[in-house]
């Protein structure tokens, strides 16, 4: 799949109108995140929804799997699936990035953003960071493996985004415009997410990412 021969707005319609068949009215919220509700796609994206039901149980994921596989594009349909319980009840510092980060198509998600203090979002710079330092001294020390490194780079980029958040009360969906807006050593985490990487690049780009993640876990600490 291309995103330059891939139409997302016609393959949404077809996908809400099964969605819709599928599950009615029980449907509390749909929408799009990731790089095509940015509008940064690239022909290696994943198709990342959101859906939110009423309720779900087993039998209903079942079903939504089945929907899924009914799709050429199924192994590029990614995303979450919740009941609306479950969703209000998420730890808030994860929840956060889903709720700033989807983009509506069915419903809304605007009444959750009352549940978020400046805590939350702090917990979840912390919590990213944390998780960055670890997986990239691990895959540094032990796997030491090139791909794991770019992922690690692209989960980087929403942690820098919540920093800036966190920081000036903006929050910027696209990562092309944050990087406008970040300081130099953020800039530098984005810059390298959206370049190249070669093996020779490994052992730098690890330096980095774990000096950057660790200056960020000392500073929010809390």
């Amino acid at each position: 799949m291309n995103e330059n021969n891939f139409d997302i707005i016609s393959w949404l319609k077809v996908f809400q109108e099964r969605l819709i068949s599928l599950f009615g009215n029980r449907i509390k919220f749909f929408g799009l995140q990731g790089s095509y509700g940015r509008g940064e796609q690239t022909a290696d994206s994943d198709i990342d929804v959101v859906i939110i039901l009423d309720e779900v149980n087993f039998k209903d994921l079942q079903n939504y799997q089945s929907m899924l596989d009914s799709f050429d594009e199924h192994d590029m349909i990614c995303g979450f699936v919740s009941g609306e319980r479950e969703l209000i009840n998420w730890e808030k510092s994860d929840l956060l990035q889903l709720v700033l980060d989807t983009k509506p198509i069915i419903g809304s998600l605007e009444h959750l953003q009352n549940l978020f203090s400046d805590d939350d979002i702090r917990r979840s710079v912390l919590t990213g960071a944390c998780n960055l330092y670890h997986a990239c001294s691990h895959n540094f020390l032990h796997a030491k493996d090139i791909n794991t490194l770019v992922g690690l780079y692209k989960a980087a980029r929403f942690t820098v985004r919540m920093k800036h958040f966190l920081d000036t009360g903006s929050y910027i969906s696209s990562m092309k415009l944050l990087s406008e807006h970040v300081t130099d050593k953020d800039r530098t985490i984005l810059n390298i997410a959206s370049a190249d990487f070669q093996e020779n690049d490994f052992t730098k780009r690890s330096h980095i990412l774990i000096e950057w993640a660790s200056e960020i876990i000392t500073e929010y600490h809390g």
